[in-house]
Order: structure tokens, then sequence, then C-alpha cells
């Protein structure tokens, strides 16, 4: 089942590269359709009829968990991916149609609880060439709501 967006509990992301959706060839009507599913959780329009994407239920970053992300990739001079990863641990909770991949155990870093990096390595497994841009999406996607204000809609 893919879940809406939420500021306070879990919701689906699915990658724009993800070969069960039906996108615009168009880059500026592609872009407007994802940003637009992301937003209002309405994937079922970009998905090809018969065809079932990998989605990746993620829970917004509190803000210690994004005071702390920050405070990571300052202090350990994260590049790009290794952020990205970051924040797709502190967030994911449970991912569909990955084959037998799953989350698993959560792991205690300090004061903050996240998946471990058999998840990542399992993304990057299943998506061949694509894992790494997988993770850079989804993490931009985790860090972009936690910054944003709730929206008035």
């Amino acid at each position: 089942m893919i879940k809406p967006p939420s500021l306070q509990s879990e919701r689906s992301l699915i990658y724009s590269g993800d070969p069960a959706l039906s996108l615009p060839e168009d880059p500026a009507e592609r872009q407007r359709l994802l940003e637009l599913a992301r937003e209002t959780g309405r994937w079922q329009d970009l998905i090809a009829e018969g065809q079932q994407p990998t989605t990746f239920d993620v829970k917004p970053l509190t803000g210690s968990e994004f005071d702390y992300w920050c405070g990571e990739v300052r202090r350990r001079n994260l590049i790009d991916q290794e952020a990205a990863a970051l924040a797709v641990r502190l967030a994911i909770r449970k991912v569909g149609n990955l084959g037998e991949y799953q989350v698993g155990k959560r792991e205690k870093h300090g004061d903050f609880w996240m998946a471990g990096t058999a998840i990542i390595d399992a993304i990057y497994a299943a998506a061949g060439n694509e894992g790494r841009a997988v993770i850079l999406e989804l993490g931009a996607c985790i860090v972009e709501r936690a910054q944003e204000s709730p929206s008035p809609k």
C-alpha cells in the first residue's frame, strides 16, 4: 500500500527511475508530476498498468534527528552519497517489492535509532547501476521534508 505524505507518520516514496512508473519525456512535466506525487501521495496515475513499483516507507525526521544528521554531515565531512545514506537509514521503516530484502532491526547510534547499512547495500544490489541515484534521491526527499515548515494546505 502506498502511504500518503505526513509530517508525523510514515509516507511512501518511489524512485523516479523505477521501471513501474510511466512518466512523460518532457523533463519539466516529469519533474512537476513527481513533485505532485511526493506532495500528495497520489502515485497511482504514474504507475503503469499491471506494474508494481518498489516503495520506500519513511518516517519524517524529528527535529533532533535532523539536528543529528546535520551535525554528522559536518563533523564527519560526509560526501553527498554518505549524507543521503545516513538520512535514509534514519528515516526508512519498510520497503515493498524489493525481493526478499527487508529493513531489518534498527540499531542504536548514540541517542538515535536507525536502520543498519545492510538495507543500503540491498538497495544498491537490487537497483544495480542506479543504486546510488536511488539513495541520493530518497535522501534528498527526506532532508527536504525535514527542512520544511508544515503546509497550510
